[in-house]
C-alpha cells in the first residue's frame, strides 16, 4: 500500500493568516522553506546550538526547555500545531540559542531561514510585509505565555500555581472540562515541582471536591 504523502495545511496556520496560496509559495520560494520531521523524544534544537530558522509546529508538539548541568528540565512553554518558536533569533543568522526545543510526539516542522539580511532585502515584497506583521503578532502571543507561565511560578504554594494553570488552560479552551498536553512528569516540570508532591496535592484537591480528573482531562469544580 503506496505510503500517503503528507500535505501541509498552511491556510490554517496563524503565521500565514491574511496570506492566499500564491503569496504563501512565493514566501516558501523566497526564503527557501523545508519541512523536516523529528521522531518523538528528537531535539530540534539544544542549547547552544546555532539557530538558523524561524520554525512553525506543522504536526505534533514541541516543548521549550531549559535544562541544568545535571539534566534537569524546566518546561517553559508546551507548542502546539501552529505555533512559532525560535523567532527570537530572527535578528541574525547563527544566534545560539540559550533553550533546547524538544518533540514531544511525532512532529513536522516548517523551517523559514529567515535573517535579518534576507529580509531586509525583501522588504518591498507585499508578502513578505504581511508575513513580518504576523511574525510581530506571535512575537507578541509568545510573549504573553511567557508572562502567564511567569504569573504562575510566582504563586506561593503548589496548590496556588496548579489552580493558576488550570485556570489558564480553563480559559483557553472555554470551558471547565479540558485536556492538558502534560503527562505528570511534564506537568511537574513545567510547575518546578516535585512530581510526588503535584500527585499528592492533586489527589487531596480531587478529594476535597476542588477538581476532578482522568488522566491528564481535568474539570474544575469550583475555585479553591
Amino acid at each position: 500500500m503506496p505510503t500517503k504523502m503528507y500535505e501541509p495545511r498552511y491556510e490554517e496556520i496563524s503565521l500565514f493568516a491574511g496570506l492566499d496560496r500564491n503569496e504563501i509559495n512565493e514566501i516558501l520560494q523566497l526564503f527557501r522553506g523545508s519541512i523536516k520531521y523529528y521522531p518523538k523524544n528528537d531535539y530540534i534544537y539544544l542549547a547552544g546550538d546555532c539557530v538558523e530558522n524561524l520554525c512553525v509546529v506543522l504536526e505534533g508538539s514541541v516543548q521549550m526547555l531549559k535544562e541544568d548541568a545535571w539534566g534537569e528540565k524546566s518546561i517553559i512553554a508546551n507548542l502546539e500545531e501552529g505555533a512559532v518558536f525560535a523567532e527570537n533569533f530572527l535578528g541574525k543568522l547563527g544566534d545560539r540559542s540559550s533553550v533546547s526545543y524538544f518533540a514531544a510526539s511525532n512532529t513536522r516542522i516548517l523551517m523559514l531561514p529567515i535573517g535579518r539580511d534576507y529580509y531586509d532585502s525583501l522588504g518591498n515584497c507585499y508578502a513578505v510585509q504581511k508575513l513580518l506583521c504576523n511574525i510581530v503578532g506571535a512575537l507578541a502571543d509568545n510573549n504573553t505565555r511567557l508572562l502567564e507561565k511567569n504569573e504562575i511560578l510566582c504563586q506561593k504554594t503548589l496548590r496556588s500555581k496548579i489552580m493558576a494553570y488550570l485556570e489558564q488552560e480553563a480559559r483557553y479552551s472555554g470551558s471547565n472540562h479540558f485536556t492538558i498536553p502534560f503527562n505528570r512528569t511534564d506537568l511537574a516540570n513545567y510547575l518546578d515541582a516535585d512530581r510526588s508532591a503535584l500527585t499528592r496535592e492533586l489527589g487531596r484537591m480531587r478529594d476535597e471536591g476542588i477538581i476532578a480528573f482522568e488522566k491528564n482531562t481535568f474539570t474544575i469544580a469550583h475555585a479553591s
